[in-house]
């Protein structure tokens, strides 16, 4: 998104025409007349990044659009001052990205609000293309709510399973060029027909695996990649979680469902013209582990 150069405030007083905000901003929309002069808003398109706004030492810009209290948290104190390059624990944040696993079994215990809102928080520091920011954050903060959600999501499914059953159908759809139901049954079908039978019989939750909240990332149009940007807002969230003491998981069928039937999101306030990119289940996690486990071997290319 983007603002005019009206959105762009000077405080003459206190500017001390260092020209680093000059120098900083990415679309040329700051300018002056040479060394020593005053700044001004000289372009015609502002994507309010906030660069000037973070290189300005007497705080003497202002731009519309950027709430500077955006990134307050409400568990935890934290310096309003910016962590130099190479000042960071590398080491430490390494070690946090290996050690967070996706958590399947949780506790009873709810997660508090307050978290859950530092956790939005945390995921708006991401990147997103041009800034556009067009991502948006549905919480489901209670597990009847998150209960709610599946129950929707399983009805999705057991609509899939009958059609995806049915010979005839997967004829038909392969016939106009269609494979996807036929690659469903192979690959997810069984599955999934496990899994409603184990909500349906024995209350078993084998969807967001007894979470008590859920997030959901999803991204309004405007953007120029909002599922990129989503999903670096969506890694982010994962990361903070782990270091607050909870657990998480990505929950794929979850996005698959939300974004083929929209009266599913709809029944949760999420605008139509919204795509959903994530569903984050969260929790106090019941299981521990004892170390960090590898990966798979790595594949790396050079090119000079």
């Amino acid at each position: 998104m983007s603002a005019s150069r009206d959105a762009v405030h000077l405080d003459a007083a206190a500017c001390v025409r260092c020209g680093a905000c000059v120098e900083v901003c990415p679309t040329g929309m700051l300018g002056s007349a040479g060394v020593g002069a005053l700044p001004a808003a000289v372009g015609s398109r502002c994507i309010q990044c906030g660069h000037c706004m973070a290189v300005c030492a007497p705080q003497a810009i202002r731009i519309d659009g950027i709430d500077p209290t955006a990134l307050s948290l409400k568990t935890l104190d934290v310096p309003d001052a910016w962590v130099p390059y190479g000042r960071g624990d590398a080491a430490a944040l390494f070690g946090l990205m290996r050690s967070r696993r996706s958590c399947r079994r949780y506790t009873t215990d709810p997660v508090a609000r307050s978290v859950l809102e530092d956790l939005v928080r945390m995921g708006t520091t991401a990147p997103s293309g041009t800034n556009s920011q067009v991502w948006c954050f549905t919480v489901l903060p209670t597990r009847a709510a998150v209960v709610g959600l599946a129950t929707g999501i399983l009805d999705y499914f057991k609509r899939l399973n009958r059609l995806a059953a049915n010979p005839l159908a997967r004829g038909l759809t392969r016939l106009v060029g269609r494979s996807d139901l036929s690659a469903y049954y192979a690959n997810h079908y069984r599955a999934v027909e496990a899994g409603i039978q184990a909500w349906e019989q024995h209350s078993v939750d084998r969807l967001f695996h007894g979470a008590t909240a859920v997030i959901l990332v999803s991204a309004r149009p405007g953007g120029s990649t909002p599922g990129e940007d989503a999903l670096l807002a969506t890694q982010n969230i994962l990361l903070a979680a782990h270091a607050m003491g909870l657990g998480s998981c990505l929950i794929g069928f979850a996005v698959a469902a939300l974004r083929r039937d929209r009266q599913i999101q709809t029944r949760i306030g999420i605008p139509a013209e919204a795509v959903v990119h994530a569903a984050i289940a969260l929790g106090h996690p019941k299981q521990v582990f004892v170390r960090a486990a590898g990966r798979k071997p790595l594949t790396l290319r050079w090119s000079e």
